[in-house]
């Protein structure tokens, strides 16, 4: 949803209460911070193709993964979280939908 939300030109809200002072500034940081490493990631291997683009990215998720100390439940969240997001908007990089 973030990099779609940025791939769309709209960036996503925080998903923690505004109530929660510090858990929302916390993810706000988070936010910002990730899309600019991803993003600096991302101009790093701009001129390689795409094959490596996505390899470098799966690396990115799985070093993150490994720093986790609860990775296995950060996983499941996860997965969730795209199994709804994957719902609600097909990702541009898709193929289109079959005619029926």
């Amino acid at each position: 949803r973030f990099v779609r939300a940025i791939a769309r030109a709209k960036y996503p809200d925080p998903q923690a209460s505004p109530y929660d002072r510090d858990e929302h500034e916390r993810e706000s940081w988070a936010r910002s911070t990730a899309n600019q490493l991803v993003s600096a990631a991302m101009l790093a291997a701009e001129r390689c193709p795409k094959p490596d683009q996505v390899a470098l990215l799966r690396e990115i998720t799985r070093r993150s993964l490994w720093h986790m100390p609860n990775s296995d439940d950060e996983l499941k969240k996860l997965r969730d979280y795209f199994k709804i997001e994957n719902l609600r908007q097909p990702h541009p990089g898709d193929d289109k939908a079959p005619e029926m």
